[in-house]
């Protein structure tokens, strides 16, 4: 199978690295992917700060940063719901997903660079892969096209040709990643997002990452820049993820 653009270079790859360098500049996030509400950035008001103080804290505030990540990202693994959208420019143009989890195994959402955009679904280690035109004809031309249009292309989590795509379905692998490669973290303000009282840690130039300060310590949100960003939203609303039917799978191994 040919090399397709949604794969050069590695989606993962691309999402862990502009996040870690905060470097990359990206367009304003599109009204689409991103509400206006969660897109405020996490800043410290009178408002904001009676806010949080009002409601339950956790403690999280009091903890080192290390021991902050460490209560975040376990708080956010055990999540039965939750969805995480995104977008970021890796310098190439924008990419843009949105995906909906439940349980360690099971997701189902988008992706999107340029004019090619796939729906993905994860059920085990069933991955479920359904492409427009654009990206059935990059990856296989006319014949991926008259073949797959419509259809839902079956394959695993660790295909050679789309084991990056599916990695947008491993939710605890990608902040792992991105958090490791961001380096050394410190506390910063308190604040809020979409609501929810949280404490900012940066990583650097433009790397942040807001923690829940009340209820659960769950990861809400990843910053790498202008234009780059990873939320973690609707936390506990359940999300039914089904196969496709039979009639509409295309077996992999067999394309």
């Amino acid at each position: 199978m040919p090399q397709h653009r949604l794969r050069a270079g590695g989606v993962s790859a691309v999402i862990v690295l502009v996040l870690a360098s905060g470097a990359a500049c990206g367009p304003a996030e599109d009204a689409a992917t991103t509400s206006k509400t969660a897109s405020a950035p996490a800043r410290p008001s009178a408002g904001a700060t009676a806010g949080a103080t009002a409601a339950a804290s956790n403690g999280v505030e009091k903890l080192r940063p290390a021991e902050i990540l460490a209560r975040a990202r376990k708080a956010t693994a055990a999540a039965r719901y939750l969805r995480m959208r995104g977008q970021i420019d890796d310098g190439d143009g924008k990419v843009a997903f949105d995906f909906s989890f439940a349980g360690a195994t099971e997701a189902t959402g988008w992706f999107q660079q340029g004019k090619q955009r796939v729906e993905i679904t994860r059920i085990g280690k069933d991955v479920y892969i359904k492409g427009n035109k654009a990206f059935l004809t990059d990856i296989g031309g006319k014949s991926a096209v008259q073949l797959l249009s419509g259809k839902h292309l079956r394959t695993t989590a660790k295909s050679a040709d789309f084991k990056d795509l599916a990695a947008l379905t491993d939710r605890t692998s990608l902040m792992k990643e991105a958090l490791k490669a961001a380096g050394t973290w410190k506390k910063g303000a308190a604040g809020t997002v979409a609501g929810t009282p949280a404490l900012t840690l940066t990583g650097g130039p433009g790397v942040a990452i807001q923690v829940a300060t009340s209820g659960e310590p769950y990861v809400l949100r990843l910053d790498g820049g202008p234009g780059n960003r990873i939320e973690y939203l609707a936390y506990g609303t359940r999300v039914d993820v089904r196969r496709p039917p039979a009639e509409a799978v295309v077996d992999g191994d067999g394309f």
